[in-house]
C-alpha cells in the first residue's frame, strides 16, 4: 500500500489544482454549487439506478440465459453555513445485486451480491484564525446492509457455506479532531494528530472467523492514529459537469504506523437535463486490518480453494443514471 500512497495523494493534489484552475482561468461564468453558496440549511438528496433485467424462455443454443439485477445510489445530505462555522453531513448507500438464470444443475441458484457500503460522514468546522483556519472534527461511519455468505450468495448455497457479513459486522466508527485548512468553498484539508478509530463486529460467528479487522477472539477493533482528509467539490461548464472527491489517509500508531489506510472516493457527474445525471463513481480501499478475498490462483474466480484472505487493495468502479434535488 506504501507504494500507492504517494501516487493517490498526487492524483488527488493534481486533480485538486488542475480543476481549480480550470475554474479561476477559463470557466469565470461557473457559479458555485447552491449548497454552499446558502446560509443556514441546505437540504439534497440524490437517487441513482442501476437496473437491467432480460428473460429468456426456452434459449438459443448459445445464445445466452436470463439475467436480472437491481441496485444503485441513494445519499441524503444536510449541509449548514454561516459566518462563523460549517457543518456538512451525508448518509450514503451503494448498493448491488444481481441474478442468472441456470444452466446447469451445479450452478448456483439466487441472488449474489456486486456492491453494500452504507456509509455516514459529518464534518464540523469553526473559525478560529482569519477566514482560512477551523477548528474542527470529522465522523466517519460504515458498515453493511445485507447478510452476506462466504460464496458471495444472499443465501448458503449449501451446508457448509457461512455467514461472513451483515448489518453492523462489521461497523467502522472514525472520529478525528483536529484543525482544517478551507481557503474556499471548494477545496479543505483537515489533520488530526489523534484521530481514534473503532471496528465493531456485532454477529459472534462473523467475529470469530477475524476477517473483518477485529482483535483476535474480540468482537472490536480500537485504534488510536493521525488522520488527513483532503476534500475537492467543483461544477464547470455552467454546472453541467460536477467533480466531488474526498481522500482519507490513516496510519495507527498503535499498530503498523507505517502501513496507511487509504479510503478515495471519486464522483464525476455529468448533467444530462434538468434533475437527472450521469455519474461515474471510483473508490480506492485498503485497511492494513482488513482481509479481502485475493485471487492467488488467477483463475478469475475470488474465493475459491487456493485462495487466500488478506488485507489488500480494493478497486471499485460504477455507472449509474441518478436523479438529484437540493431544497
Amino acid at each position: 500500500m506504501q507504494k500507492l500512497l504517494f501516487p493517490l495523494l498526487m492524483v488527488f493534489l493534481a486533480t485538486s489544482t488542475l480543476l481549480g484552475q480550470a475554474g479561476d482561468d477559463r470557466l469565470k461564468e461557473v457559479s458555485n454549487m447552491a449548497a454552499e453558496d446558502k446560509m443556514g440549511w441546505t437540504l439534497g438528496t440524490g437517487v441513482g439506478l442501476d437496473l437491467a433485467g432480460m428473460g429468456i424462455i426456452n434459449p438459443l443454443v448459445g445464445g445466452g440465459t436470463s439475467r436480472f439485477g437491481l441496485g444503485g445510489l441513494g445519499t441524503f445530505m444536510a449541509k449548514n453555513k454561516s459566518e462563523k462555522s460549517f457543518w456538512n453531513n451525508q448518509v450514503s448507500l451503494q448498493l448491488s445485486v444481481q441474478k442468472l438464470g441456470r444452466s446447469a444443475l451445479n450452478q448456483p441458484d439466487g441472488f449474489q451480491k456486486n456492491l453494500d457500503v452504507l456509509r455516514l460522514t459529518s464534518t464540523y468546522g469553526h473559525k478560529i484564525i482569519g477566514e482560512k483556519w477551523y477548528i474542527s472534527a470529522d465522523l466517519l461511519a460504515q458498515s453493511q446492509l445485507l447478510k452476506t455468505y462466504a460464496s458471495n450468495y444472499l443465501s448458503p448455497l449449501d451446508s457448509a457455506d457461512h455467514v461472513v457479513s451483515n448489518f453492523l459486522s462489521p461497523l467502522l466508527i472514525q472520529l478525528s479532531p483536529g484543525i482544517t485548512f478551507k481557503p474556499n468553498d471548494h477545496f479543505s484539508v483537515q489533520y488530526s494528530p489523534f484521530a481514534l478509530r473503532f471496528i465493531y463486529v456485532a454477529d459472534d460467528t462473523i467475529a470469530s472467523l477475524n476477517i473483518q479487522g477485529n482483535d483476535n477472539g474480540k468482537n472490536t477493533f480500537t485504534g488510536l492514529g493521525s488522520e488527513l482528509v483532503g476534500r475537492y467539490t467543483n461544477k464547470f461548464y455552467g454546472d453541467r459537469i460536477a467533480y466531488n472527491g474526498t481522500l482519507r489517509l490513516f496510519s495507527n500508531y498503535l499498530q503498523g504506523p507505517q502501513n496507511i489506510d487509504v479510503l478515495f472516493a471519486n464522483n464525476l457527474s455529468v448533467q444530462l437535463f434538468k434533475g437527472f445525471s450521469l455519474d461515474l463513481l471510483g473508490e480506492v480501499f485498503y485497511d492494513q486490518d482488513v482481509k479481502m478475498n485475493i485471487d492467488t490462483n488467477d483463475n478469475g474466480v475470488y474465493g475459491d480453494a487456493g485462495d487466500k484472505q488478506a488485507p489488500a487493495t480494493q478497486l471499485t468502479g460504477a455507472f449509474l443514471l441518478k436523479y438529484n434535488k437540493i431544497f
